[in-house]
């Protein structure tokens, strides 16, 4: 099944060595590979700002982005606008509340500060990873403070609520589940997206045995 305009494809492909750069290039070039066509080796990539891959020749109206945990690589692809996806691996952390007040918006440390226990770790990873998300869409990345970009932070329906220089009602913001123990979003500017909302695919590739 190919991607149609109202899509967004998140292709999921296991890393064979967490965090290798390598691996994670030949990721995003199977992944593109499958919306374009073609063989994967022939798909360029290039450093943009930040350190974003790029294709070396453009494709107009593609975008793209990818995050990797441990193992687990996720690749957002779409025709729809621009395109930002992350990934953690929710693992106990030290001085939650503390890091949430320091490094995020007042009522979303707030809020994280009011749950407890498994509640409190979810929170926190799901308020990290939206931003993210929106943030590394804009291509600016952790470039950009953290407190511009105020999220939910429930497991419910993910929203960005409010933004420094930005419409939060230009954006789409959506939960992808990869695993029990891994949490991620996409956001995607819509642009001139007609009413409703994008379907979210969750897909799995397999790296080749040459990568």
């Amino acid at each position: 099944m190919h991607e149609t305009a109202r899509d967004v494809e998140v292709w999921q492909i296991e890393l064979r060595k967490p965090g290798d750069r390598d691996e994670r290039r030949a990721a995003l070039r199977l992944a593109l590979a499958r919306r374009l066509g073609g063989d994967p080796s022939e798909i360029r990539l290039i450093s943009g700002p930040h350190g974003k891959p790029a294709l070396a020749d453009p494709v107009d109206g593609l975008h793209f982005s990818s995050s990797s945990s441990g193992r687990c690589c996720l690749i957002a692809v779409t025709t729809i606008g621009p395109i930002g996806i992350d990934v953690e691996r929710v693992v106990p952390r030290k001085y939650l509340e503390r890091i949430a007040a320091r490094r995020f918006a007042p009522e979303e440390a707030a809020a994280i500060a009011d749950r407890r226990g498994e509640s409190a770790l979810r929170a926190f990873y799901n308020c990290w990873t939206r931003k993210e998300a929106y943030l590394k869409a804009t291509g600016t990345g952790l470039t950009a403070p953290l407190d511009g970009v105020v999220v939910s932070v429930d497991d419910e329906r993910p929203a960005i609520l409010a933004l420094r220089d930005d419409d939060p009602g230009a954006w789409f913001l959506a939960a992808v589940s990869p695993a029990r123990d891994l949490i991620g979003a996409v956001a995607v500017r819509l642009g001139d997206y007609p009413a409703g909302e994008p379907a979210v695919r969750l897909r799995a590739l397999e790296l080749p045995l040459t990568a």
